[in-house]
């Protein structure tokens, strides 16, 4: 029997239902973190009064994508993560071989892949966001905290 979970599924404008979802069940490469802290930014009221966002998500889809949490699932060949490791799996991953990429540009990526649903129990991180933007957290500071990362990123990257 398929375990569930609590999901916040974003169904278009100012449309969000609480859902009952399977569990994610990790594929290669992959993740399944616990979620622990989740936040809510500015994108994510925009892209609830719009209903939608033309790169970051489609409806009906999982809501949220600013995290912490705790590695729960590892799937087949991931290395440096273990099952307990606190995280921050970042909301985005680049391609690093468009062009963009190539020019030190990964902001403008041509396939940046995101991911969503930090409005859940459980997260499924995709492979690209594990290998190359989920950080781990250090053991004295709260997740809560940690949940910041993208943010924090952001207005560092602005001041820059």
């Amino acid at each position: 029997m398929q375990q569930t979970m609590n999901a916040a599924v974003l169904y278009g404008k100012e449309d969000l239902r609480l859902e009952q979802m399977a569990i994610p069940q990790p594929g290669p490469g992959e993740l399944v973190v616990k979620v622990s802290a989740a936040l809510t930014c500015g994108t994510d009221l925009k892209v609830y009064r719009r209903g939608y966002h033309a790169k970051m998500l489609k409806p009906p889809m999982p809501f949220g994508h600013e995290l912490a949490g705790i590695v729960s699932d590892i799937g087949e060949g991931v290395s440096g993560f273990s099952l307990g490791d606190r995280v921050v799996p970042l909301n985005s991953a680049p391609c690093d071989e468009c062009y963009f990429c190539r020019q030190g540009q990964q902001n403008l990526c041509e396939d940046l892949l995101f991911n969503n649903g930090a409005y859940a129990e459980y997260l499924l991180v995709p492979a690209r966001i594990v290998a190359k933007n989920t950080l781990r957290v250090a053991d004295g500071l709260p997740l809560e905290f940690a949940a910041l990362t993208e943010p924090l990123a952001c207005v560092f990257r602005g001041l820059e």
